[in-house]
């Protein structure tokens, strides 16, 4: 509330609706969405819960060990992922489940003082190769969710070979 007293011109909302039940959630996210619309606030919103983006976000920016690695509009993003981990992050979604144990990704998030040489994302993607251990990944260009990826996804064959 003392976020939005003064009106600003843009928001940033650091996990807004965590720990809320559905109704509470869905409120808070309405209120935010509509001064959104009626002031023309600027609004960041910062969340794990995809689902929250798939109803509230224009565009949304997928960070892994907070490095960007890919920046799409939300159908674009939720339809055609290019970086391997938005494709598993995406694939661990209950409603995107096609079997009984919902998809996990293996390993652990690096911290900040053992960082890999490449890719962030290598020791944990089953696509890595050495370039991408020793070589940080180019940002592809915008028709391939400017992916932070040496092998970006570009089929739907290969998406669903990251989502297993």
């Amino acid at each position: 509330a003392m976020a939005i007293a003064c009106e600003p011109r843009l928001l940033i909302a650091d996990e807004p609706t965590t720990a809320l039940d559905v109704t509470i959630q869905a409120q808070i996210l309405d209120l935010l969405v509509g001064l959104q619309k009626d002031t023309g606030m600027g609004l960041i919103l910062i969340t794990h819960d995809m689902g929250v983006v798939a109803e509230t976000a224009e565009r949304v920016s997928v960070q892994y060990a907070g490095q960007k690695v890919e920046d799409q509009a939300v159908a674009e993003l939720f339809d055609h992922p290019h970086h391997p981990y938005t494709a598993a992050l995406l694939a661990a979604l209950p409603e995107r489940a096609t079997q009984r144990r919902l998809p996990t990704i293996p390993g652990v998030v690096p911290g900040q003082f053992d960082r890999p040489q490449g890719c962030l994302f290598s020791p944990r993607c089953q696509f890595a190769d050495d370039r991408c251990r020793t070589v940080p990944p180019p940002v592809q260009p915008p028709e391939l969710g400017l992916a932070r990826c040496h092998y970006p996804i570009t089929s739907d064959a290969r998406r669903e070979e990251a989502a297993t």
